[in-house]
């Protein structure tokens, strides 16, 4: 007797083993109604600051248009999550704001140009299946003192990020540090997975040619009338601060230095704004689509 395939059920990498308990999975509660889907809590630490406009097109498939020159990293511990039993996790989410125009879809989003995730399952659980260009790294918790806060990160002992925000001090510039918040339909992707190449083909092809390459969305959250949890008003307080990307070489991280290596090429130009926010996260995924 071979495996069988449950169409109703969701099934991510090893699929041996029958349906994941991931979040992905349609619980028989539905969705929203058991525990699984409980909100978490999130504390962020945030900076968006203006880099150089032509540097930063460069990195963006040209299905979408660059708003603004602004980098906006967040760095968020995630705790007392649903559908991690409780458990805590923490994440930086490096977006821009860009536009999509193509022939049903026409919006404004936040462009993901990496989100780094210091435990593997919440990777492997959301990256490819959606479209998000998650890596891992070493995020410890966030250092708070006389209302400064210092996030760091690092990936093979090489430390590549140092984000600093003061609440003592006020944002040098809120209001286009805010410009594009308002009009931003979701967090968006570019879902890309490289082919198997056929028998007899050139090795090279594995990794240079797409088996998938389209951009994606997930939509901003909207509460369902029927949701039994109750969402916290969102906590913020804007204020100034720094960040420092370390330029690493090939030695200093061989996975994916690139990707620190284009973060630390855009130059911080002015520091918009910072801030420290608490709010209720839902943590629901299922609504990402492509986008056309």
């Amino acid at each position: 007797m071979s495996l069988k395939f449950n169409e109703k059920k969701a099934y991510l990498m090893p699929v041996f083993f029958g349906p994941t308990w991931c979040q992905q999975q349609p619980w028989e509660g539905g969705k929203g109604m058991d525990a699984h889907y409980q909100p978490g809590e999130v504390n962020v630490v945030a900076i968006t600051y203006e880099t150089d406009r032509e540097l930063l097109e460069a990195m963006i498939p040209d299905c979408y248009t660059l708003n603004d020159p602004y980098v906006s990293v967040n760095v968020c511990e995630f705790a007392k999550l649903g559908w991690l039993n409780g458990k805590t996790y923490n994440l930086i989410n490096v977006n821009v704001p860009v536009h999509f125009k193509g022939e049903r879809d026409d919006l404004d989003g936040d462009l993901v140009l990496a989100m780094f995730e210091n435990h593997c399952d919440p990777i492997v659980g959301g990256r490819d299946t959606m479209g998000y260009g998650k890596l891992y790294c070493d995020i410890p918790p966030v250092q708070r003192v006389d209302g400064k806060y210092i996030a760091l990160a690092s990936a093979w002992d090489f430390s590549f990020m140092k984000l600093t925000i003061d609440t003592n001090k006020p944002p040098q510039d809120l209001e286009k540090a805010l410009k594009w918040v308002p009009k931003s339909a979701g967090k968006m992707h570019y879902k890309y997975i490289p082919k198997v190449m056929e028998k007899g083909e050139d090795p090279r092809a594995n990794f240079t040619t797409p088996d998938i390459a389209y951009p994606t969305i997930l939509p901003n959250w909207v509460k369902p009338d029927d949701y039994p949890y109750e969402i916290r008003k969102p906590d913020v307080t804007f204020c100034d601060g720094t960040i420092e990307w370390r330029m690493p070489t090939w030695e200093d991280w061989p996975t994916n230095g690139n990707v620190g290596a284009g973060l630390a090429s855009l130059p911080v130009k002015k520091v918009l704004a910072c801030k420290q926010l608490v709010y209720d996260e839902p943590c629901e995924y299922n609504t990402t689509y492509i986008l056309r």
